[in-house]
């Protein structure tokens, strides 16, 4: 026979604190809900041999748990995925999923609870494939306490009702009263410090449905369905005790513990030790409350007798500090000292479990989220290192075509001037921009004799004054500006503006080609000479005028021998 892993109830316990009697009834719960996980995963496939034809797969997931058992949960994890590869290679669903399940089991006892749901999707996925609504049902139930653990609570609820949903579908009458009964006993803890009548709901619906179950049925034992039953009914109990209740009824409480109490006679052998001992502590806070000092000693004396064979500190724990107060109430300080010494050492060693419990998966996130923070961090800045070589060589290809272009516009410029021939031109024409609207009519007379005085003002170098303007230079020509504008725009096609600007760039450029003298000047020199108020104006209009600045003009016109690329790099300024 297969045994399974056995989830130690201080991995539930040791997630809550007990700083009120709510928490000490939701430990309660959880107690019993871990000790049902051991029953029912043992019940679920250890009743015949997994793989038929291959016992190695039983005997892996035996020295699995026998090592688990002695805290060597790496060797058995090994095992345990040893036996999963095996059942995958004799295509045997049920012995893999069997190992999948204590490796969802082993996980969550170190504290991995982001592990055990991984793998637990993987068993989720062969118990649907093999309609195994019992472990399903078991297996969303586990699930749900696990999302708890790390607070995500509406995932929680989600597979609670997962599993009600697979309670439902077993075919075995029994065991479907007893898997839903289960599903809403694990629910009730859910709700506490939620809804008082949700708690009280879905503890009513566990009763309801266990007590369904026949006795003595093939499916379920009389000891199981027992079990349950004082489950049940102690923590009935323990929610009309509750002073934190609106609903607290003392009477009802005392009810429930005593049906409790009874249903422990009415089988041969033994309920779960891990019952028997949250009963009497339960018992234990009752009479204590109600002022029974004797009774609440009698069953702390009994509940710490069984609890020395096994083990369970946060009931050792509770059951201190009510004997010290019991002790107190009839009288017995001496005693009554003796177990608060007691209670203090261990709620001391209980703490410090506690802390290194719920830090341990707190640790583990923190270590996942750093490790893929600076996975993140690598990815980005590898990113970042490629964009910024893009980026770098896209600039370093753009300056050089842009250098090129610029260079091509000055050797053109170059060939320009070298081609003009000094001779004086022939009278202008009318040779006029047909694509350009006129908004006045001038006779053609009057157009003949605008252009002459047009050219003798290009020749007469009056553009170069820092003071010219439309109406100046009207007066100057004997006509007013309407007419000098529209001139201006129609033969020469620029506005007035542009016109200078032109006439003062190209003076400048013929100087500065002709006159090597001109190319030792500075920047501030040549826009004064040319006519331009500062330089910043002269030089944005040189380089609007031939597509480069008048810095790399002079460069060029300095060095006639061409380099290559390399002598573009100075072009932007």
């Amino acid at each position: 026979m297969v045994k399974k892993l056995f989830l130690r109830t201080s991995q539930f316990i040791f997630s809550r604190k007990e700083g009120n009697r709510n928490q000490r009834i939701q430990r309660l719960y959880t107690i019993v809900i871990s000790v049902l996980f051991l029953f029912l995963f043992s019940m679920a496939s250890a009743e015949t041999t997994l793989c038929p034809g291959n016992e190695s797969i039983d005997q892996l997931i035996d020295q699995a748990i026998s090592l688990n058992d002695k805290g060597k949960s790496k060797e058995a994890l090994g095992l345990l995925q040893k036996a999963v590869e095996i059942a995958r290679s004799a295509s045997c669903e049920k012995g893999e999923l069997d190992a999948t399940k204590n490796i969802v089991l082993v996980y969550s006892q170190t504290y991995d609870y982001k592990k055990a749901l991984e793998i637990s999707n993987r068993a989720r996925d062969l118990a649907i494939n093999q309609k195994n609504y019992k472990t399903l049902s078991i297996l969303c139930n586990k699930r749900a306490i696990l999302y708890e653990n790390l607070g995500l609570y509406d995932e929680s609820l989600n597979e609670y009702e997962a599993a009600l949903k697979y309670a439902k579908l077993i075919s075995e009458t029994n065991e479907r009263h007893y898997q839903t009964s289960l599903v809403y006993y694990n629910m009730a803890p859910y709700y506490q410090r939620r809804s008082d009548k949700k708690v009280l709901y879905y503890l009513e619906k566990s009763r309801e449905e266990i007590l369904k179950v026949i006795d003595n049925s093939e499916d379920i034992p009389l000891e199981k369905k027992v079990d349950m039953l004082i489950s049940v009914n102690m923590n009935l109990g323990i929610h009309y005790r509750d002073s934190k209740n609106k609903g607290r009824d003392i009477k009802l409480s005392e009810l429930y513990f005593k049906e409790a109490l009874e249903q422990l006679g009415l089988v041969k052998g033994e309920v779960n030790i891990d019952t028997k001992i949250d009963l009497y502590q339960a018992l234990q806070e009752f009479y204590q409350l109600k002022k029974d000092y004797r009774k609440a000693i009698e069953y702390g004396e009994n509940m710490l007798a069984m609890e020395k064979s096994n083990s369970m500190p946060y009931n050792r724990r509770v059951g201190y500090m009510v004997l010290a107060k019991s002790y107190l109430g009839v009288g017995d300080s001496q005693t009554s000292q003796r177990y608060l010494d007691l209670f203090s050492k261990l709620n001391d060693s209980i703490t410090s479990i506690e802390k290194e419990a719920v830090e341990a998966p707190v640790k583990k996130m923190i270590s996942e989220t750093k490790v893929n923070g600076d996975k993140k961090i690598k990815k980005i800045v590898a990113i970042s290192f490629v964009i910024l070589i893009l980026i770098t060589a896209g600039m370093l290809i753009y300056r050089k075509r842009s250098n090129k272009i610029i260079h091509k516009k000055y050797e053109d410029l170059i060939d320009k001037i070298s081609q003009e021939k000094e001779e004086n031109k022939a009278a202008p024409t009318l040779e006029r921009n047909d694509e350009i609207k006129s908004s006045i009519t001038i006779t053609d007379e009057t157009v003949r004799a605008l252009l002459l005085k047009l050219e003798k003002f290009e020749n007469s170098e009056k553009f170069l004054r820092k003071d010219l303007s439309l109406t100046w230079m009207a007066n100057s020509l004997s006509t007013n500006p309407k007419y000098l504008s529209e001139i201006i725009k129609i033969y020469r096609e620029h506005n007035f503006t542009s016109y200078i600007n032109e006439l003062r760039i190209n003076y400048i450029i013929k100087k500065l080609y002709e006159n090597p003298v001109y190319r030792e000047y500075k920047i501030t020199y040549l826009a004064e000479e040319c006519g331009y108020a500062t330089p910043r104006v002269f030089v944005n209009a040189f380089k609007k005028e031939t597509g480069f600045t008048p810095s790399y003009f002079v460069e060029q016109l300095k060095s006639p021998v061409l380099l290559g690329a390399s002598r573009y790099e100075s072009v932007a300024e």
